[in-house]
């Protein structure tokens, strides 16, 4: 006989619905505490998804909301986000070979990237780590500066709709184009930092005119 245990009742108020999962037996489940392989990368999408919640495109005017939604799964940590005028959708998933911890349990948390997040991210570089600890009420990020604790916040409604509209636009979507970190060419062997990997790259299409 298994017992589940939730940290509270779902309920459906005036304005939102709250939905609580189990993560099985134990009381208060984390959906995923450990660190992501690729720090820098990670570190740089976060920032893209959180850009994305505090920026409206139709009319832009000051910024929005900055709460991206996380959500834990067994095969993925999702960071997803809308725009404040909900016409821009970004994601980020990290998939297993991208984690480094404990298995992900099932949950979804909307979370706050207020400024000590962000500045905490930006000075993620090279081989810095960056460990995460994702539950229920809160998102704790570490890096080697210190942790940041981000509290849950409420879900904008608008949201509600857009998430169910992305699934089933996404349903159709196929793989464009997929790509590998590339490697440096020779010519970058004697870069301040390419030998503990502290030094940042960058790519860009290169073309010819004739």
């Amino acid at each position: 006989m298994q017992t589940y245990r939730y940290l509270a009742p779902s309920a459906l108020r005036q304005r939102s619905l709250a939905l609580q999962t189990s993560g099985g037996p134990t009381p208060n489940p984390r959906f995923f505490t450990g660190f992501l392989t690729t720090g820098q990368a990670a570190a740089v999408g976060l920032l893209a998804v959180a850009e994305v919640a505090r920026t409206r495109y139709h009319r832009p005017v000051s910024p929005a909301s900055l709460d991206p939604v996380v959500t834990g799964s067994r095969d993925r940590l999702r960071f997803e986000s809308f725009s404040g005028c909900c016409g821009v959708y970004a994601r980020l998933d990290v998939l297993p070979a991208g984690l480094d911890g404990a298995v992900s349990e099932h949950g979804t948390t909307n979370v706050d990237v207020n400024t000590p997040l962000r500045d905490a991210l930006a000075r993620v570089g090279g081989l810095d780590p960056l460990h995460l600890s994702v539950g229920p009420d809160d998102l704790t990020v570490s890096t080697l500066d210190g942790a940041v604790v981000e509290k849950k916040v409420l879900l904008p409604v608008r949201w509600l709709r857009g998430f169910a509209e992305v699934q089933v636009l996404a349903a159709r979507f196929e793989p464009w184009r997929s790509c590998r970190r590339p490697r440096p060419p020779p010519s970058c062997a004697g870069c301040p930092g390419a030998a503990t990997g502290r030094c940042s790259g960058w790519c860009r299409p290169a073309g010819h005119c004739g």
